[in-house]
């Protein structure tokens, strides 16, 4: 007994798609199997799906093969070597009884006329097929061996390659505050369709067994909505986050669909200007916590974040910069390096170096200039290496770690600030002298 299982047999279909590029398929379908032993096609599988994942509950299972022998031109002919067609001439419509001898590249095919036993090459005819050949099929599907059992329905669960989501940002930044809109981009490569299903987005590195595809996303632009309620809930599982759509969703084959995960409005921000010492270059830097009291404090996917400011003069948000993120939690810092500032320039350079009683010293002087309208808050890191001491400095400073000094000033507007600081450096030689 031979029976087909289609998506149109489904009664419940979920999806979990994680950001490493697969996703988990959990789909129930009505079987109603009489208790015969049958052939069971389970149809409209994803294309991609990894045999070895597969879960099957409620069937008797003797044997399980994953059917992709999909139908082409060369495929059907071979099927019908040494078996009768037809020769359908392409004007009259005359079609004449033949067996198919041979089939070489590009279709063409050598067939005998049963009548007259004549034998035609090449013949500028269609040729016509009385059927399918059994072993092919249109789509990919499960070929199940079932043994004698009743069941109305079967679970089936399987992970499968073709499934990607990345989350991206869009922020609006305002005089002192920001308003930012979470989406969450899901992509559907896996080679089937799933209609009214419910679907999960896990963030977080889950380890896989790393294989040499890639997985490329395009860029896109997106819309803020901020005053729309996110369309996912939040949620931590396991040492992850998860976010489940609020609505079922069609999710077809080769589609691209965004969703609205997170909003946050009038979000305190920190502007100030970063002294990149490599580049000679001054970069721009937003900074805000991700916390409940500033407006947000949700977990917050890797991706990137575009930024956006209002154009007064006709109130047309322009695009300011982006830069990226990785998977950040609630109640922590998010400094956003956005682009070079214009009129904010610097020299770095080292004005001296001595060596006083097995100490070496070393003097900086670091000249900001700002031509900016406003005042600007500066800041710049440096490197000490070895066991250090501060000698004399101009201004405060952070002692970020062992050798990184971070130094946070405020240039006037249209001036220049002068930051000198020194430091000594430990050379002395321990000598120890065993007796």
């Amino acid at each position: 007994m031979k029976k087909i299982s289609t998506a149109s047999d489904t009664k419940d279909i979920s999806l979990t798609i994680y950001n490493g590029g697969f996703g988990a398929v959990k789909e129930t379908r009505d079987v109603s199997l009489t208790g015969a032993e049958t052939e069971l096609i389970f149809a409209d599988v994803a294309q991609q799906i990894e045999m070895d994942s597969l879960l099957v509950e409620g069937l008797n299972i003797l044997e399980f093969n994953y059917d992709y022998d999909l139908v082409n031109r060369d495929k059907l002919l071979k099927k019908y070597i040494d078996k009768e067609v037809y020769l359908k001439d392409r004007k009259t419509g005359e079609k004449k009884s033949c067996r198919l001898l041979s089939v070489e590249g590009a279709g063409r095919c050598v067939l005998e006329d049963n009548d007259t036993k004549e034998i035609y090459i090449d013949a500028q005819a269609e040729i016509v097929l009385p059927s399918l050949p059994s072993g092919l099929i249109v789509k990919p599907a499960l070929l199940w061996k079932i043994g004698k059992s009743t069941s109305e329905y079967v679970k089936v669960s399987y992970l499968s390659k073709g499934f990607n989501w990345n989350a991206n940002y869009v922020v609006e930044i305002l005089g002192k505050t920001l308003n930012i809109a979470g989406w969450a981009e899901i992509e559907n490569q896996s080679g089937a369709t799933f209609e009214n299903a419910k679907v999960k987005l896990i963030a977080g590195d889950v380890n896989r067994i790393q294989d040499d595809d890639g997985y490329d996303v395009e860029e896109r632009m997106y819309i803020c909505e901020s005053s729309a309620a996110p369309q996912a809930e939040e949620k931590t599982f396991f040492d992850y986050h998860m976010y489940t759509l609020v609505n079922q969703t069609n999710l077809n084959d080769n589609q691209t669909k965004q969703i609205n995960i997170l909003n946050g409005l009038n979000i305190p921000y920190k502007k100030y200007y970063k002294l990149n010492m490599s580049e000679k270059k001054a970069n721009v830097i937003i900074e805000f916590t991700n916390k409940k009291e500033c407006g947000l404090g949700c977990a917050m996917p890797k991706g990137k974040i575009k930024l956006y400011k209002t154009d007064e003069a006709d109130n047309s948000l322009e695009f300011i910069g982006e830069d990226s993120i990785g998977h950040t939690p609630k109640d922590e810092d998010i400094k956003l390096a956005i682009g070079n500032v214009f009129d904010i320039t610097f020299d770095f350079t080292e004005i001296d170096r001595k060596k006083i009683n097995g100490f070496e010293h070393y003097k900086y002087e670091c000249i900001i200039k700002n031509h900016k309208e406003e005042a600007a808050e500066v800041h710049f890191e440096h490197y000490a290496w070895g066991i250090w001491e501060m000698v004399s400095t101009t201004h405060e400073y952070s002692k970020k770690s062992s050798g990184l000094i971070e130094f946070s000033v405020n240039v006037p507007a249209d001036s220049e600030l002068k930051v000198e600081f020194e430091y000594k450096i430990d050379r002395r030689t321990e000598v120890i002298v065993k007796k």
